[in-house]
């Protein structure tokens, strides 16, 4: 297999890395937008090019002779927060991939991470792959007309990998809640997040190459957790006081709880299934 993983941030790094005992029958061209980051790269791949995805000379050159390609996009500096941003990041980046489609004759596979934010607001319900996205304005509009313009090619085998919020090495929860002990909030904290480690959203990812998965899949755990039951947790585990939640109407939306039911019947068996009581996902396998 000839592939080419277009943007190495936090995800495509470790599919590059799970990647690398596959080595001597794959060759794997990897890109960034920083020219910092090559030295990084090289040790595990075969070629690293220095690639903005929305400059069809650059996209050309990391896709030729590929024949299969996945996208882990993300937005630089401020446009984590910017929906215009995110717009250029991807809308730009795939309305580029599609014109030059004639001439990456063997590209045949397109694999591309999206967001679970696609699915907006459910009010704490259940939602699959059935379910009409609804995001609302914003990013996750952005990010569903992204998935849009890729479903839309025809002759490719294309799968849309639908995140849940990542955690992993360098992205501890811990560390990242440790900020509300003892916070006064409003309503109950009864908002629902869905979480994947970056272990299994790498894991799924080499296993949607390997057996040639199209459409979309949700790659989220098995455990959607409310707010205030993830940040008690994470408290207690540090010896920090709970956070003090003042009751009345939540300040925001109730989020959804997402099922993971086609992710199983594809066959990928979660490393991580659930949050476990260490501040880690639980290493056992999917039920």
């Amino acid at each position: 297999m000839n592939l080419t993983i277009v943007g190495c941030g936090y995800v495509g790094q470790a599919l590059a890395q799970r990647l690398q005992p596959k080595r001597p029958q794959l060759n794997l061209t990897l890109t960034t937008t920083r020219q910092e980051r090559r030295a990084e790269l090289t040790a595990l791949a075969d070629r690293v090019c220095v690639c903005d995805a929305t400059d069809p000379d650059q996209l050309r050159d990391a896709l030729r002779q590929c024949s299969s390609a996945v996208f882990c996009l993300g937005p630089k500096g401020d446009r984590q927060v910017d929906a215009d941003g995110y717009r250029h990041t991807f809308v730009d980046s795939f309305t580029c991939l599609q014109s030059l489609l004639p001439q990456l004759p063997d590209l045949r596979q397109i694999l591309y991470t999206s967001s679970c934010s696609v699915y907006g607001n459910a009010n704490g319900g259940w939602v699959d792959e059935q379910t009409p996205p609804d995001p609302g304005p914003g990013h996750g509009a952005v990010l569903l007309q992204s998935e849009q313009l890729l479903l839309g090619i025809p002759d490719r085998k294309v799968c849309v990998l639908r995140l849940g919020a990542l955690h992993g090495p360098g992205r501890d929860l811990d560390r990242r809640l440790r900020g509300l002990s003892g916070l006064e909030r409003p309503g109950t904290g009864a908002s629902y997040s869905n979480w994947i480690h970056v272990d299994d959203a790498a894991g799924a990812l080499d296993t949607a190459l390997h057996h040639e998965w199209t459409g979309v899949v949700n790659v989220v755990n098995n455990e959607p957790i409310r707010l205030r039951d993830l940040a008690w947790q994470s408290l207690k585990r540090q010896g920090l006081a709970p956070v003090h939640w003042l009751g009345g109407q939540e300040p925001g939306p109730e989020g959804r709880r997402i099922r993971n039911t086609r992710l199983k019947q594809l066959g990928y068996q979660l490393q991580h299934p659930s949050l476990d009581q260490s501040g880690v996902l639980a290493s056992s396998q999917t039920p």
